[in-house]
């Protein structure tokens, strides 16, 4: 089954917390209210803005704020950023070259739960965490 990484669950906690908030926030306070090393909150950013969905501000007042606003950033994008794949079993990977595909029963399940979830998560937004 899948299993989300340290990242991308402190990814989901960044927004939120950034979501939440009406000015910038630094690394430092990210790291300190949500229980980070900043390193990791650093690493955790990188992948957000490379994402496009965080952008970095400079200077003196500088910090990070979301590019977008809570209810059109997806649960998807967010786990996206961070993870390796978004695909729940080996099986359904693109460069995986199953002869016994098309005949699969087994596969075909993992197929439909695959769509249950990234429907679930394309539906979710930000802000309906907020709203929790």
């Amino acid at each position: 089954a899948m299993h989300l990484t340290m990242s991308t669950d402190y990814a989901i906690r960044i927004i939120v917390y950034l979501s939440d908030r009406k000015y910038l926030a630094s690394s430092r306070e990210l790291s300190q209210n949500l229980k980070i090393p900043q390193s990791y909150v650093f690493k955790v950013l990188r992948a957000l803005q490379k994402a496009g969905l965080v952008k970095s501000c400079s200077g003196v007042d500088g910090g990070f704020e979301l590019l977008k606003s809570p209810e059109h950033i997806m649960l998807f994008d967010v786990m996206e950023a961070t993870e390796t794949t978004m695909k729940i079993n080996r099986c359904l990977e693109d460069d995986n070259h199953c002869n016994r595909q098309a005949l699969c029963r087994i596969r075909c399940f993992y197929v439909d739960l695959q769509e249950l979830i990234d429907t679930k998560l394309k539906k979710t937004t930000i802000r309906d965490l907020l709203l929790t």
